[in-house]
């Protein structure tokens, strides 16, 4: 299994890096399509349950959230993916009576947990630097589940979440906070000296930010797969599941780097 993960991670890393280099329509193309295959993962996995989502409005939210990115707007396009699901779902529910208010609820959670999240993307790539601060969410995840992994195989005594996670442990999580803010720093220290004014500091911040937001990603992740009563969420990638299975971890760090360089504005 680990010689298969490994296999399609060298076949899948060229791809991931030719997008995030060439950004622009490729970006654009590769957010919309994790978002959409995303969600249709999402909504097989509640039908193993026999949760009967409004899949057509799910996706025409999605496609239409899309298409705003295509025009010269400037007002809050995540708001209009939210607002736009919310009231779509319940007027078709009000017309037809088909779906209980569980599965509208669950169908809401799966548009903002899939396409809004990894969204931020394309705000990321529109910030000061963007084109660098682009490639973070991707590396602290992989540097996160990479040392989580290893530090929890040779060193794991104490189970993190049984109940959800059985394989992980305390001293897993602890190495893969380490592993990202390490690889952080390093990062850091690269960039400054090619003349990106970035501080150091902020490095650090957000590879410990990264790597809990990672690590919570991926549990939230394995909590839906748990509820739903399924190994994976795909086969897409041998070794790896689903889309989901791939990119539960980059679904949170995305809106935590993306937020983070908001927020501290000029100072970097």
């Amino acid at each position: 299994m680990l010689r298969i993960r490994i296999l399609s991670a060298l076949l899948g890393i060229p791809l991931i890096v030719f997008i995030l280099y060439s950004r622009g329509l490729y970006l654009y193309l590769f957010t919309a399509a994790v978002s959409l295959m995303g969600l249709f993962e999402y909504y097989r996995a509640m039908s193993n349950i026999g949760m009967n989502t409004n899949k057509t409005v799910g996706y025409i939210s999605v496609i239409l959230y899309y298409v705003m990115f295509l025009l010269p707007i400037t007002f809050d396009r995540p708001g209009f993916l939210i607002v736009l699901s919310v009231i779509a779902l319940l007027t078709w529910e009000i017309i037809r009576l088909k779906h209980s208010i569980t599965e509208i609820s669950i169908n809401i959670l799966g548009i903002t947990y899939i396409p809004f999240l990894i969204s931020h993307l394309l705000f990321i790539e529109n910030m000061k630097y963007g084109n660098i601060i682009l490639w973070l969410p991707f590396l602290t995840a992989w540097f996160t589940d990479t040392f989580a992994y290893f530090v929890g195989i040779y060193f794991g005594r104490k189970k993190l979440c049984p109940s959800i996670s059985p394989k992980k442990t305390v001293e897993g999580a602890f190495g893969g906070i380490a592993g990202s803010i390490i690889f952080s720093i390093i990062t850091g220290i690269i960039l400054n000296n090619y003349g990106i004014e970035i501080r150091l500091i902020h490095f650090v911040i957000t590879g410990f930010l990264c790597g809990i937001a990672s690590e919570i990603g991926d549990l939230v992740a394995s909590y839906i797969k748990r509820f739903t009563r399924i190994k994976d969420f795909g086969n897409l990638i041998p070794g790896h599941g689903g889309i989901l299975d791939r990119f539960d971890s980059i679904l949170f760090t995305v809106p935590v780097i993306y937020y983070y360089f908001i927020l501290i504005g000029d100072l970097i």
